[in-house]
């Protein structure tokens, strides 16, 4: 019998999950919420999904697809979630009513947002539930239409934090059978800086601020806009991330070297343009795209408040963070998730360290 896993979310990440995983012989309960279950009226009607590129191609038939939360994680042990990073704290809250003991909730990217999850559990008494996230979604990926994915490029490596961190041997073995890639590192914290998104999508998004919104979509990020004073903007910002891990004493690397282009380079701009599938992409048509919306306030933002709570400076994160508040006008530093929201408000960082590791 088919291993059965949820996917939870019906986006790009949702879909290149569903087909996927489908593909590769497991059971998959796909789920999306009501409200946004028309987007999915055709994969609800017929429980195909078209399937393209990196990951094959295929018309494949997802087990279940429902609108019923309590249905699609009943009697699974892997739980995936896909969704926006503003709602995490409406699926841990869903969640933390219906987990059962010895299931795994992984949250494709988490960019700290395992925590929420962590401390709702905890909140509601919640036992043996362990929580991970990824660094990215697994798959460079974008919806072609109704039931319709395209798969560009699978991450690798695709780093896994858990939480709490005694766990992550065993989870990245249980885990592995699904995306190969996985690589554990020393928490979610770790995790959570090594995501991509905050780094390559924010600095293009505010220096080419004018050219997208005259754009409207017909603009191609990472070639137009991946210009040497956007590529030195993204190598500053990762210079301050790879600060705030090195605090920790936690292993970094450069982003150069996990955008997955055909050649090794410590150049972002030479690792994006050695890409051909980044040349494919289009940028955002407008400042409420997701690369705006949900990278600054809950990308880079939460790393910043880390880094101020830890006593490192972030300056060039910062100034991104305060431009992008008056480009989409609203405070982008209070809209995200704060450190309190994630649990680990006031504590010291060897007192965040010991938290991260067992997990109380």
């Amino acid at each position: 019998m088919a291993l059965k896993v949820a996917v939870l979310g019906g986006g790009n990440g949702g879909h290149a999950a569903a087909a996927d995983l489908t593909n590769r012989g497991f059971c998959v309960h796909m789920y999306e919420d009501a409200r946004f279950a028309g987007n999915l009226q055709k994969v609800f009607e017929t429980h195909e999904i078209t399937m393209a590129g990196a990951a094959g191609n295929a018309v494949v038939k997802i087990d279940m697809v429902t609108s019923d939360l309590k249905e699609a994680v009943e009697d699974v042990e892997f739980i995936f979630v896909a969704v926006p990073a503003f709602a995490h704290d409406v699926y841990a809250d869903k969640l933390s009513d219906i987990v059962k003991p010895g299931q795994t909730v992984v949250v494709l990217p988490g960019t700290f947002d395992s925590l929420i999850f962590w401390k709702k559990f905890r909140e509601k008494g919640v036992k043996d539930v362990v929580v991970a996230e990824t660094n990215t979604l697994p798959y460079a990926t974008r919806l072609q239409g109704p039931g319709s994915t395209l798969i560009m490029s699978l991450f690798n490596p695709l780093k896994l934090g858990v939480m709490p961190a005694c766990k992550t041997q065993e989870t990245l073995e249980k885990l592995r059978p699904f995306y190969p890639a996985l690589e554990a590192v020393e928490s979610v914290i770790a995790c959570g800086l090594s995501s991509l998104n905050p780094i390559i999508h924010v600095p293009g998004c505010i220096l080419n601020a004018g050219r997208i919104e005259y754009a409207k979509g017909e603009f191609f990020f990472y070639t137009e806009g991946f210009t040497p004073c956007v590529a030195r903007t993204t190598e500053a910002i990762d210079k301050e991330r790879i600060a705030l891990l090195d605090s920790f004493g936690y292993a970094s690397d450069i982003v150069a070297h996990g955008v997955g282009g055909s050649v090794v380079t410590d150049d972002i701009g030479e690792a994006i343009a050695s890409d051909p599938n980044f040349a494919k992409i289009k940028g955002p048509a407008d400042t409420g795209n997701r690369y705006y919306a949900e990278d600054i306030p809950y990308g880079l933002a939460p790393w910043a408040k880390l880094a101020h709570a830890m006593g490192v400076g972030v300056p060039v994160i910062d100034s991104m963070i305060t431009i992008g508040s008056a480009l989409l006008g609203y405070d982008c530093w209070k809209k995200g998730h704060s450190l309190q929201d994630l649990g680990i408000e006031g504590m010291t960082k060897e007192r965040l360290k010991e938290y991260l590791e067992t997990g109380c």
